[in-house]
């Protein structure tokens, strides 16, 4: 059997090299993507290359076909060895001891953004002069995702507003946080809905303000908001306010909603987020809905998501608490504080406890 490697700049460009030199009978063993060369070493900056490994057999050979197909099983095993250690060479986890490699891997197969995954190891080794156990990365971790940040019942956290794109479960969580203060806490909570756009959206939470005997007044404007919050929810303890769902690349609508985040008219207000939105999605979510000033994250539809490591990306990269987590539409059950350790068994399991 003749084996060959051939490197082209695109897939197609190499395809046609090895139907060129093997003809069409060709058997590809391996195909992978690398850069070569970059400015100052650094290949992110470096060109683009396919490499393919070809075999072609050879017609004298009077193998079995069976016996072929062993054989270029055994290949691409090899193959494959060989490029997971040559992954290795060079690399940031090379110079890792296993434990910490093996967390490093797992954070990176959880969605954790590489440069991420690697600061937080640098920054423990710095504080530890290098030398790091597998515990002290769990708490590394644990201390990225931060302490929870749920709603309180102080004098100045009293007016709540939730924000967030279309389809997040904004409506759905907020029953779920006055049943919670209500039904649990024995708080007088009451419901503001200023989500005119969407008929459904009033009648869903008049169903469940009729259920759980919780207020609930509609507004189209700040200054019939501040009439209710000042008038006939005045002495209530907390007042949970609806906004639009809407999507982030609608400039105009989040110009509408800067009126119900005002500092001075609310005392928080919470970005939901689903962790079952793509990454380059959630970004582009806290991007545009930077521009609000949320103080708080709650990820909700945890329940959905096969990936946990926007957790870690999100907190690193916005600096914001995560107040809740939800994990399905039951009212009011699915639904806890943010703790810490919940948020980590998401991200790492029990694997390193």
């Amino acid at each position: 059997m003749k084996v060959k490697k051939y490197v082209g700049d695109t897939m197609q460009d190499t395809i046609f090299k090895v139907k060129a030199d093997l003809g069409s009978d060709a058997i590809i063993l391996n195909t992978r993507k690398y850069k070569k060369g970059g400015f100052l070493g650094l290949k992110i900056f470096g060109e683009k290359k396919v490499e393919v490994l070809a075999a072609l057999e050879d017609d004298s050979s009077n193998a079995s076909n069976e016996k072929t197909l062993e054989e270029i099983d055994k290949l691409k095993n090899m193959l494959n060895n060989m490029e997971r250690e040559r992954k290795k060479e060079g690399t940031f986890e090379e110079n890792l001891k296993p434990e910490i490699a093996d967390i490093y891997n797992d954070l990176l197969d959880q969605g954790v953004k590489e440069s991420i995954a690697q600061e937080l190891i640098e920054e423990l080794k710095s504080d530890k002069d290098g030398d790091i156990s597998a515990d002290e990365m769990k708490e590394s971790v644990k201390f990225a995702i931060g302490n929870p940040a749920p709603i309180t019942t102080a004098s100045n956290s009293k007016i709540i507003t939730f924000i967030g794109p279309t389809g997040v479960g904004k409506t759905t969580t907020i029953a779920k946080l006055a049943a919670k203060f209500a039904l649990e806490e024995d708080l007088d909570v009451a419901m503001v809905t200023a989500d005119t756009y969407r008929i459904a959206a009033v009648q869903q939470l008049e169903t469940y303000s009729d259920i759980m005997n919780i207020p609930l007044e509609v507004v189209y404007g700040e200054k019939e908001l501040n009439k209710v919050i000042n008038g006939k929810f005045e002495d209530f303890d907390l007042v949970f306010l609806d906004t639009a769902g809407i999507s982030w690349t609608d400039k105009m609508q989040l110009g509408r909603l800067k009126s119900f985040t005002d500092k001075n008219l609310v005392s928080e207000t919470h970005l939901l987020i689903s962790l079952n939105t793509k990454t380059e999605d959630i970004n582009n979510i806290l991007e545009n809905f930077s521009t609000l000033e949320p103080d708080k994250i709650i990820l909700t539809k945890v329940d959905e998501a096969s990936k946990y490591g926007d957790i870690i990306n999100l907190r690193k990269k916005y600096n914001l608490p995560f107040s809740y987590i939800t994990y399905g539409q039951d009212v009011p059950d699915d639904i806890v504080e943010a703790e810490t350790e919940k948020l980590y068994e998401y991200l790492l399991g029990d694997k390193y406890e």
